[in-house]
């Protein structure tokens, strides 16, 4: 019988384009279990502005809950969840230095450090946990992390309290002061997940330029003769699920391209590749983060749903007002059930990704199995700007890190840096320090 084992890194080749191919069982035919498991990857999506935290937290412990107003937008996925209450993110408080409340949320949701008010110098926070997981893995892929985001970035001079604007614009700092500038242009994305690095910057240039033309699968396919022979049936199967979701985002992208938005201000340069549609184009960031992972390509994404403190308006959920302003709902009814609206919407987006990763079959389970992924905001209510009892979910199971499906309360005060060390403990950093951590979280696999 042919040894059918193939290299991880067997792939699919056009000009200057490259198909990586997804996790296949038939690439580990005959090895050991333990290194046959598919890999764990790590997910973060941030949201801004607090949330109607009367409508978003659930009402007891256990499996035995009734999910709130706003988070029955998971009813579907509601055994792919945790839903948590309780973390904390102490270092995003003031500690005297005053205001400045969503430039230190931004900043200190990935990181678990107090950003410094810079008076238009350095910013200064920390590094944060994907960046710390980039340097410890990310050598085993050929991307080590991606930072994305679907809404411009601020600009950077003062916009808080002394604290410049680019504390808002990312969750991802490499060093304590140089912040990840997130990719807002699908297009980007995707010809960095898929242009070839091999080839020389003109052969890549000239696959920019057919790719506009062509599709970057037609470039690849040929090779694909080669490779899909060797496969099992349901790897085969795998394979042509996996084409046909890079076909489709391409063919969203193409489609985005030809629907341009409306000419922006004066000055200021509109991304091609940017759905009208907000709702679309948060899909299409998402199922680039799918296929990032699925071609284990990346290990480490994330992406920013809006800045901290989005102005960023909602006409078809009745938010025709900055969503920013309106979260300074003073308790205001009306306010509040748009705040509701908002956190619903954006839950239900969150959604969509949980059932695309779950709906992808790996090894003995789903690409979600295999995925932790943590959905929240670092300020908890958007009047108070408080950072307490964080509206915070984790999603998968990361290779047998977490049980989902339950509602967990862990003691007030604890810190978010807890759930963070924990998912880097499941992506194979046994021992890392992060922030104000006191230890992994207890009770998160069961």
């Amino acid at each position: 019988m042919p040894d059918l084992r193939l290299s991880r890194r067997t792939v699919l080749r056009g000009l200057g384009t490259l198909i990586a191919l997804p996790w296949l069982e038939s690439a580990h035919a005959g090895t050991p279990a333990a290194a046959a498991k598919p890999p764990v990857r790590l997910g973060y999506i941030y949201v801004p502005n607090g949330v109607n935290s009367w409508k978003w937290f659930l009402d007891k412990e256990g499996t035995d809950f009734t999910l709130s107003p706003t988070l029955t937008a998971l009813a579907e996925v509601r055994a792919d969840v945790l839903f948590t209450s309780g973390l904390c993110l102490d270092p995003a408080r003031g500690h005297g230095d005053g205001g400045g409340e969503h430039n230190r949320a931004t900043a200190g949701f990935l990181t678990c450090a107090h950003a410094m008010r810079n008076n238009g110098g350095e910013p200064r926070a920390g590094i944060s946990v994907d960046q710390l997981a980039a340097a410890a893995i990310g050598g085993a892929t050929r991307i080590a992390s991606l930072q994305l985001a679907c809404e411009p970035p601020r600009p950077p001079g003062m916009c808080d309290a002394g604290y410049s604007g680019v504390y808002r614009n990312s969750v991802s700092w490499r060093t304590p002061t140089s912040p990840v500038p997130n990719e807002i242009n699908p297009r980007k994305v995707f010809l960095r997940l898929f242009a070839d690095p091999a080839q020389g910057a003109a052969s890549v240039g000239q696959a920019r330029a057919v790719m506009l033309r062509r599709s970057v699968l037609d470039l690849a396919l040929a090779d694909a003769k080669r490779v899909l022979p060797t496969l099992s049936g349901s790897d085969r199967n795998k394979v042509d699920e996996y084409l046909h979701s890079v076909r489709t985002v391409e063919q969203q992208i193409q489609a985005a391209e030809s629907n341009p938005p409306p000419p922006a201000p004066a000055g200021i340069a509109a991304p091609s590749g940017v759905p009208v549609d907000v709702g679309e184009y948060l899909k299409l960031m998402m199922d680039m983060m799918v296929l990032a992972f699925q071609s284990d390509a990346t290990r480490i994404v994330s992406l920013m749903f809006a800045n901290e403190g989005s102005d960023r308006t909602m006409p078809w959920l009745g938010l025709t007002t900055s969503h920013h302003w309106t979260g300074h709902h003073e308790k205001k009814p009306d306010k509040l059930e748009i705040i509701h609206r908002v956190d619903k919407w954006y839950a239900e987006q969150f959604c969509y990704l949980v059932k695309r990763l779950r709906g992808i079959k790996e090894g003995s389970g789903t690409l979600l199995d295999h995925c932790g992924l943590m959905y929240g905001c670092a300020i908890r209510d958007g009047n108070l700007h408080d950072n307490t009892n964080l509206p915070i979910l984790v999603a998968g199971r990361a290779g047998g890190a977490i049980a989902p499906g339950r509602s967990v309360k862990w003691p007030n005060e604890t810190p978010l840096a807890n759930l963070h060390v924990s998912l880097l403990r499941a992506a194979g950093m046994p021992d890392v320090k992060v922030g104000d951590s006191t230890g992994p979280l207890s009770r998160l696999a069961g």
